[in-house]
């Protein structure tokens, strides 16, 4: 019974890795495609026009968040450097 049940086990292991195995095929096939559309230059007029509507997109949002970023670090720097001379005056007024 014992050899049976080996060969049985040994059976459905080869089955389920023939089963993983499918998908890691497709998915491998898939992005190597991909990658050879982006560094080959062999992506149609289209995909690049879509490209370079994305990368102006990307642009904006980053000009924007520059913008709305800006006078919150400027603040904070503020704030920072007011504190440390406070901190720095307390501390050699109190030695006095």
């Amino acid at each position: 019974m014992t050899p049976l049940r080996d060969l049985s086990l040994i059976i459905i292991a080869v089955e389920a890795l023939v089963l993983a195995l499918a998908p890691l095929v497709l998915l491998g096939g898939g992005a190597y495609g991909l990658w050879y559309l982006q560094r080959h230059e062999n992506l149609p007029s289209w995909l690049k026009v879509t490209q370079d509507y994305l990368a102006l997109g990307r642009a904006y949002v980053e000009r924007a968040m520059r913008a709305t970023v800006r006078p919150i670090l400027l603040v904070n720097s503020i704030l920072a450097t007011v504190r440390a001379w406070l901190g720095a005056v307390v501390k050699q007024g109190g030695n006095r």
